[in-house]
């Protein structure tokens, strides 16, 4: 297969295609944040909040309407562009970790994507279950995967459970939703510098005004990143740019267009190390965070990226809302790293050599229509639409574990690594692997009801869909690290499934800010066949699941919002990894997990501000197939019970320290199991962050619109394993990192 040279040809289909659905129409929403009254009874999509609150009121996430999070009847978390700024966040990871529910870098430190789970489930960047603007990522190899960066959202949004009815394939624990920056009523300009850990430096840009014709607004976001990591011979390099464009048409419609590009270029953090030395104690000790068992010259982790879309709205009447979302994503990647693999002691580590180079292309839309109606004293909220999503992937995935090309094991206490070694591997002719070409469609129609009578809220949903998967996949040996070998016997398949989910919930809406509720929600999933079982053949159960839930939301003033909730979760055909390296997968027949949760988030008047989270998590095996027999019972891996964070801010108001802002957190982790087989347990850990803000506007009018802040993740430096999945597959977490930020705002 020449997998590159048809990827060329799938760009250009993909672009026409785009080209030419550009302009049918797609979703836009105005730029002021409604009142809850303005919310339910206006025909019109509300604006995103782009304010300095740090608690979100409203969200369109979960229900595809925008609704109060206090009425709609399902767990919701939102982290506002204040939340964000206020801690410091410079990854997406780092946004999530204060959300009940979620387990942020469950893999441990990796440059290339955003890993985390909710209620147990992948659900990061890395899974083709990441959403973007309300639209699902595209689909492509193990790591021809994007990445979104944190400058570049005014928001994010995470849906706890199953959310099928809303947007078709999805993993059962729920999902992320990045809202990306776009163009606000009134014109401001920023700039910023910041200084961090391992020399990094770090230059950002965002400004929005008119352009001079009425109705006519422009965004335009970017940075550029360089530095080391904290791994030993790794550097990381970003450039990012996001210009927006805003046409209020007319005062009912509007046309918003969101673009953006992002490069990166260097190495991969995700470091292979072995158990001994990390999760145990070795003959000298634990290894540092920044230990490399890789080679200098073969680690390369480079993504190009870009996506291109629109949201468009027109309001026919105050009862009647036509809204379409389209967004176009092309990703490039290629990866070059050396990983554990055999012959490993407790003081050396055995090794072997992967590529990875694959280049995915995707378009993805969503149309609906919104009534706003009465019969009687019930309000109706219907909605009804199709999306469509469609990935065009190809990815070459070879290992090398020729003693020849790969060299002896290496001493994990001192390494020695091997110059000229890249010339070496790209000379081998020992490489084997899968070169996989595929495409994916995904067709999905719904319809969804929220009935308000007084103050009970119903939620009814409902949808089917079509999803097809053309699978073509050529096992290469012998060949060079661009997969020029010899191919195997092919394995070609095609697979259409199909399925209805539904969700129902109900919730009491009390004056005094209490709101009880129950919901049942399902959800389908096309088989994980990206990857691959103990024969080397594609995964292809499809992934259904169901989830009960019963809660209680609070809301005692606008700027605070608790929620409390029980909830069983069933999965069906999930994978879990019992294979370490190469990576093998297997499907599990049923796994169950019943949790609580707990999340509040308040701001108070008299300056302090608060986010608090407990996550309860029991996980089952409880029917298991038969190549998994043996771990029936035993707890899903990766998914610690206990998940705690609390983090507090205090702004000084009204005296010599006013504008100046102190906070800090904790989050703990508890244990958990690193295989299914439940034979590696991962240990509890508990990480401190800090972050001061202050206004130098307060202290001097010169410097008004400067400020400054210092943030700091893991202030303590804890050493903890995030994860392990075998004797050479153990990842460390992130240590330490501060950061040093001057900004000007205009």
């Amino acid at each position: 297969m020449k997998h590159r040279a048809s990827s060329i040809g799938r760009f250009t289909l993909l672009a026409a295609i785009s080209s030419a659905v550009l302009p049918l129409s797609a979703t836009a929403a105005p730029q002021k944040p409604p009142t809850d009254d303005e919310a339910q009874d206006s025909g019109s999509l509300p604006e995103l909040e782009i304010t300095a609150q740090k608690v979100a009121t409203h969200t369109t996430t979960g229900t595809r309407t925008q609704t109060p999070i206090i009425s709609t009847p399902q767990s919701i978390s939102a982290i506002t562009r204040a939340e964000l700024d206020a801690r410091g966040v410079q990854r997406l990871t780092e946004a999530v970790s204060y959300t009940a529910g979620v387990l942020a870098a469950d893999q441990g430190m990796d440059s290339r994507w955003d890993g985390l789970r909710i209620r147990g489930y992948s659900a990061g960047s890395d899974t083709s279950n990441f959403y973007l603007d309300g639209l699902r990522g595209p689909s492509g190899g193990q790591w021809t995967k994007g990445q979104f960066d944190t400058f570049g959202l005014e928001r994010v949004e995470v849906v706890k459970g199953p959310s099928g009815v809303s947007y078709g394939l999805v993993t059962p624990g729920g999902l992320i939703n990045a809202v990306s920056k776009r163009p606000t009523d009134d014109p401001f300009g920023s700039a910023g510098l910041q200084y961090g850990s391992h020399d990094t430096i770090q230059g950002t840009f965002d400004t929005s005004g008119g352009l001079g014709m009425e109705g006519l607004r422009y965004r335009i976001a970017g940075l550029y990143r360089d530095g080391n990591s904290e791994v030993d011979h790794t550097e990381l390099s970003r450039f990012f740019i996001a210009p927006s464009l805003t046409w209020d048409i007319t005062d009912r419609t509007s046309l918003t267009i969101l673009t953006q590009y992002q490069k990166d270029e260097g190495g991969a953090t995700f470091q292979f190390l072995p158990t001994v030395g990390t999760l145990t104690r070795g003959p000298f000790g634990y290894l540092d965070n920044s230990t490399f068992l890789g080679e200098p010259d073969w680690n390369v982790y480079d993504r190009e990226q870009f996506a291109i879309g629109y949201q468009f709205q027109h309001q026919f009447n105050d009862h009647l809302t036509f809204r379409q979302n389209l967004r176009y994503t092309h990703v490039d990647n290629l990866y070059h790293a050396m990983v554990g693999g055999t012959g490993s002691t407790p003081t050396t580590f055995g090794r072997r050599a992967i590529v990875g180079d694959g280049i995915s292309d995707g378009l993805a839309v969503d149309t609906l229509l919104e009534a706003k109606f009465e019969t009687g004293p019930v309000q109706h909220t219907l909605v009804g639409g199709v999306d469509y999503v469609y990935s065009d992937w190809s990815h070459l995935r070879l290992v090398n574990s020729s003693a020849a090309a790969v060299g002896p094991p290496i001493n994990i206490y001192d390494p020695v690594y091997t110059p000229g070694i890249d010339q070496t591997l790209k000379a081998s002719t020992a490489w084997a692997g899968p070169d996989v070409d595929a495409t994916e469609s995904q067709l999905g129609i719904y319809l969804q009801e929220q009935a308000v009578f007084g103050p009970l809220h119903a939620t009814l949903g409902i949808r089917h869909d079509w999803h097809r998967v053309d699978y073509d996949q050529a096992n290469l040996t012998g060949s060079d690290h661009e997969g020029n070998g010899i191919e195997g016997a092919p394995t070609k398949f095609k697979v259409t499934p199909s399925a209805t989910t539904w969700r129902g919930g109900l919730l009491y809406l009390f004056d005094n800010g209490l709101a009880p509720y129950v919901s049942y929600t399902t959800s389908f999933e096309a088989a994980p066949y990206s990857n691959l079982d103990l024969a080397g053949d594609p995964l292809r159960e499809p992934v259904e699941s169901e989830q009960y839930e019963i809660g209680l939301k609070y809301q005692p003033w606008e700027k605070a919002l608790f929620t409390a909730s029980l909830f069983q979760l069933t999965e069906e055909n999930g994978e879990v990894q019992v294979q370490a390296g190469p990576p093998r997968y297997a499907q599990v027949g049923e796994s169950e997990t019943r949790g609580f949760e707990f999340e509040g988030r308040m701001e108070m008047a008299e300056g302090l501000d608060l986010i608090a989270t407990y996550t309860y998590l029991d996980t089952e095996i409880t029917r298991s197939s038969a190549l998994l027999a043996a771990q029936a019972g035993n707890d899903l891996p990766g998914v610690p019970e206990h998940l705690a964070s609390l983090w507090l801010t205090y702004t000084f108001q009204q005296t010599f320290l006013e504008g100046l802002s102190v906070g800090g957190g904790v989050r703990y982790v508890g244990s958990s199991y690193g295989d299914a087989a439940n034979s590696i347990e991962i240990p509890h850990y508990m990480l401190f962050d800090a972050a001061i803000n202050y206004d130098l506007g307060r202290a001097s009018s010169a410097l008004e619109g400067m400020s400054v802040r210092l943030s700091a993740t893991n202030l303590a430096d804890k050493r903890y394993v995030a994860t392990a999945t075998g004797n050479t597959s153990a990842f460390y977490g992130s240590g330490r990192f501060v950061n040093l930020g001057l900004n000007y705002r205009w």
